[in-house]
């Protein structure tokens, strides 16, 4: 008895002397360590390791970090003129440089298919039937094209695949392991995997006719490989290469056309009126002071009679203030007896234009007026008669309906002239300013669209919506769109500068991505992600997966896409190949 626990002391003090000596060789390697690289193994789903396993993990991941290679366009980092466009003009110097592609010579993989860097072969996976264990120094056991640990990638081993059926993980539908199917589970991250890199590109509003791409999906890392040059000449397919050109930044808000403001005329009483019977239909033009309808009024009658008392009474006052002016001249009458019939004469003078005014704002035109008073004609009926020349767009009043005075009873409008009228949140409202250029679409793409520019923008905002209203004059919009349709606004507050834009029949929306497809070689296409906003009539902006010069389909991009959603295109065509 006494011997076994001499025994398990005895392992017990060899455990604690091992953990000791590991412990202290940790201290020291993690003092050129990141800190971030600790935090990622410690945080990692994977099994649990040996201590000493674990800093081989780091130490690796450490140095593949430090090594001079950008990932994303496959040159080293140090001379990638994509990632660092101050660099353009040093192989510019050296003759290095292919204006085709926007590339050095020395990095055009289209041009020059057989280019290798030193870094490339570093980072390139073991082929089949090589070791796949997980070597010291540079050698990290990942496999990055198809971002899973190289010793376990069924796509590089294929004969691995029946040792993870055998152990019931295995996705039927993907062809992987579930333990390594980032499309049915996006969460897996694996120890050795290198952080991702987060690309900023430059901000862009997306519009919302254009949703984002997902990160993991089926397209991921997907080629397209005919049988040979001949198959794909064969298949019909047109290319065109991505062009460069100048495009402005916009910001695109909803907005409503609405009539011109300084156009439209209100046809209004100041007496409570009944309209007896409309003489003019919606969308006739009428000229100032034509009849609009008849109306009728008992406000009326009493104005009408005034009128024509104060007319009379007028008269007869600029008569008896004639014949006094004549007398004082003559000095026969005194100077208070001329000016007592001068004043009479302005007060009745200032009785008959208030009743002139008042009729006037009923709706009565001068001519209206005189005839009242010529024919001394009482009557509470009236003509309704248009204030302005225009289109008669509304009639709000109904037959026999009695209106208030000062109630809208017609809207007559210039319909050539039109504003657009959009809210625009506190983010964007800085940014414009009166007299620049704008466009109106009503379907938010590229038809039926109508030019303008902005002619007010509000100094304050909604306390609710947190969004101020901008209004753009609209030119040559009659018939194009009418008032109160609703549509998209675009307001490019800055001049163009050089996008890339690609031909609108390129694009495809596979399921959950925007895709076109790159030719790589003759005989080898490769759908890529795009990011894609509003461009022309003929072509889509692309704000990222996509250079100028390179060459995509544009005829029979569609049965590629369809072809690659069903994972194969045809017997003895070509070939889908998911990792390829």
């Amino acid at each position: 008895m006494k011997s076994k626990k001499l025994i398990v002391a005895a392992a017990i003090c060899t455990l604690i002397i091992a953990s000791f000596l590991a412990g202290s060789s940790y201290q020291g390697r993690s003092q050129t360590r990141k800190a971030g690289v600790f935090a990622t193994t410690q945080s990692s789903p994977q099994p649990q390791q040996g201590l000493s396993s674990l800093i081989s993990d780091a130490d690796a991941a450490d140095q593949k970090s430090e090594l001079d290679w950008c990932a994303e366009h496959r040159v080293p980092e140090s001379e990638c003129t994509l990632c660092h466009p101050e660099l353009v003009e040093s192989f510019k110097a050296k003759n290095d440089w292919c204006a085709g592609h926007n590339l050095p010579e020395s990095h055009c993989r289209q041009c020059n298919p057989d280019i290798k860097f030193a870094q490339e072969e570093l980072l390139a996976p073991p082929t089949a039937g090589t070791s796949v264990g997980r070597p010291t120094g540079t050698d990290v056991d990942w496999c990055i094209e198809h971002r899973v640990p190289e010793s376990k990638c069924t796509r590089c081993n294929p004969e691995l695949k029946e040792k993870f059926k055998a152990q019931n993980d295995w996705c039927e539908e993907h062809g992987l392991p579930e333990s390594h199917d980032r499309i049915c589970n996006p969460g897996i991250v694996f120890p050795q995997e290198p952080p991702t890199q987060d690309f900023q590109i430059e901000e862009k509003d997306y519009s919302i006719f254009f949703p984002p791409n997902q990160r993991d999906c089926a397209t991921n890392n997907a080629v397209i490989q005919f049988t040979s040059t001949e198959t794909a000449k064969r298949c019909g397919l047109t290319f065109a290469a991505a062009m460069e050109a100048p495009v402005s930044r916009h910001i695109e808000a909803p907005a409503e056309v609405v009539f011109d403001g300084g156009k439209t005329a209100a046809v209004t009483t100041t007496v409570p009126v009944v309209i007896v019977r409309w003489l003019i239909e919606p969308g006739q033009w009428v000229s100032r002071s034509e009849m609009l309808a008849e109306a009728s009024s008992p406000e009326i009658a009493g104005l009408e009679a005034e009128l024509v008392e104060a007319a009379a009474e007028w008269t007869a006052r600029q008569q008896e203030l004639g014949r006094k002016e004549q007398l004082y001249k003559d000095d026969i009458i005194k100077t208070a007896d001329y000016q007592e019939a001068l004043t009479d004469a302005k007060v009745a003078e200032a009785r008959y234009a208030k009743t002139r005014g008042l009729l006037s704002a009923a709706g009565f035109s001068d001519q209206d007026l005189k005839e009242i008073e010529e024919t001394m004609s009482i009557s509470a009926n009236f003509s309704l008669r248009a204030p302005a020349d225009g289109v008669l767009v509304e009639r709000s009043a109904k037959p026999g309906q009695l209106l208030s005075p000062g109630e809208l009873i017609a809207l007559i409008s210039d319909v050539g002239s039109l504003w657009a009228e959009a809210k625009v949140g506190e983010k964007d409202i800085r940014d414009i300013k009166i007299g620049q250029k704008a466009e109106f679409s009503l379907d938010g793409g590229s038809v039926d669209r109508v030019f303008g520019r902005v002619i007010w923008v509000a100094q304050y905002l909604d306390e609710i919506t947190r969004s101020a209203t901008v209004r753009v004059e609209l030119a040559s919009s009659e018939e194009r769109v009418r008032a109160h349709e609703f549509g998209r606004l675009f307001i490019f507050p800055e001049d163009g500068a050089p996008k890339v834009l690609v031909p609108k029949d390129a694009v495809q929306w596979e399921g959950c991505c925007n895709v076109v497809f790159v030719q790589e070689t003759p005989d080898r296409l490769r759908p890529r992600k795009v990011k894609i906003g509003r461009g022309d009539m003929q072509s889509y902006l692309v704000y990222d997966g996509l250079r100028a010069g390179e060459r995509v389909v544009v005829s029979g991009s569609y049965l590629l896409k369809t072809e690659l959603m069903k994972e194969s295109i045809g017997a003895g065509c070509c070939e889908v190949k998911p990792g390829a």
